[in-house]
C-alpha cells in the first residue's frame, strides 16, 4: 500500500508518497517537470509495483504538487532541489538510495551524481528521458506554455505519453496540481525577462563533463517515439558514463505513465542486478 505523507523540510511543507517493506532497499522516484507534475501524477502506476520488492519514496519536489511553491532564481533548477531531497531523506533516517527519475526528475538524479556532498549516498541512478539538461529537441518548447485550461493539459499529456486507458484520469490529476495556488507563478518565474541593464551571463555549466569518473551504476532509458529529446541522447552520456546500461522502449517521453508495467519491468531488472552486485561486493569485502 502507498501512503501519502507530509513533513516540514527546511521550513518547506513537503508532500511525499511512501510504501513497501521498511527493511528493503530504498528507491526514490522523482517526477517530471511539466505543468502539474507530482509524485502521484508521474509514478502512480509504478509505485504499487515497485513497493512489492523495495521501500519506495516519491516526493513532490519544491514548486510541484503538495510541496511548497518555492523556486530559486539565483541558481540552476537542480541544486536546491537535490539539497531539499536529501534533507528529506535525513529526516526519514534514510542513508543510501537508488534514484529513479522521469524527464526533469531523471535530470535531477543524474545531477546528484555530480554533487560531491551526496554522491556517496546514491547507490544507482535510472533516468527515463531525463538527460541532465542538454539535448532537448525543438519540440520540447511546446511544453513551456500553459493557458490554464484542462484542454491545454490534455495537449501537454499528449506530448508526454502515448494514449492509454487512463489518459483522462492523468489529465485531471495533472490539472489539479497545475491549478494549485503558486504553481503557475513558480513555473513562469525562472523564464521572465529582466531589463538589459540587469542581465548577467550565467556561469558556465560543466555538465556533462562533471560526470567523468563517476562509477555509480546508471540506467539510461530512451523512448523510441520520444519527440522531446534529441535521438541518440544516450550516446552523448555514454561518452562520460561508459559503464552505463541503455534500454529502449517503444513509447514516448513518459512510458512510466502510459505503460507502467512494461517500464517497471526494465527498472526492476536494473535495480535487482544493482542490489545483488552490491550485496556480493559487501560479502567479499
Amino acid at each position: 500500500m502507498i501512503f501519502q505523507m507530509s513533513v516540514v523540510v527546511n521550513d518547506l511543507e513537503t508532500r511525499y508518497l511512501e510504501g513497501g517493506p521498511a527493511d528493503a532497499p530504498t528507491v526514490v522516484f522523482l517526477h517530471d517537470g511539466a505543468w502539474g507534475a507530482s509524485a502521484d501524477v508521474t509514478w502512480g502506476g509504478v509505485l504499487p509495483l515497485a513497493s512489492r520488492d523495495f521501500r519506495v519514496i516519491a516526493p513532490d519536489l519544491p514548486g510541484f504538487g503538495g510541496t511548497a511553491k518555492v523556486v530559486r532564481l539565483d541558481q540552476s533548477p537542480f541544486g536546491f532541489r537535490i539539497r531539499h531531497l536529501f534533507a528529506l531523506l535525513d529526516i526519514l533516517h534514510i542513508g543510501q538510495v537508488h534514484l529513479v527519475g522521469n524527464s526533469f526528475g531523471g535530470s535531477v538524479a543524474l545531477r546528484a551524481l555530480t554533487d560531491s556532498a551526496v554522491r556517496a549516498r546514491v547507490a544507482s541512478v535510472a533516468t527515463i528521458s531525463g538527460t541532465g539538461g542538454p539535448w532537448r529537441s525543438a519540440a520540447s518548447a511546446q511544453l513551456a506554455s500553459f493557458d490554464g485550461t484542462v484542454d491545454d493539459i490534455r495537449r501537454i499529456v499528449g506530448l508526454l505519453c502515448d494514449d492509454f486507458d487512463g489518459v483522462e484520469e492523468q489529465v485531471h490529476a495533472r490539472y489539479r496540481w497545475a491549478s494549485a495556488p503558486g504553481h503557475f507563478q513558480g513555473m513562469i518565474a525562472p523564464h521572465l525577462p529582466v531589463p538589459p541593464a540587469l542581465a548577467a551571463a550565467r556561469a558556465e555549466d560543466p555538465y556533462p563533463g562533471s560526470l567523468s569518473g563517476v562509477d555509480t551504476p546508471v540506467l539510461l532509458v530512451a523512448g523510441q517515439n520520444d519527440a522531446l529529446v534529441e535521438p541518440g541522447w544516450t550516446s552523448h552520456l555514454l561518452d562520460f558514463l561508459p559503464h552505463a546500461t541503455v534500454a529502449s522502449l517503444p513509447y514516448k517521453h513518459s512510458p512510466n505513465i502510459s505503460h507502467p508495467v512494461q517500464t517497471w519491468a526494465v527498472l526492476r531488472e536494473f535495480l535487482a542486478g544493482t542490489v545483488a552486485r552490491g550485496v556480493a561486493h559487501v560479502a567479499t569485502g
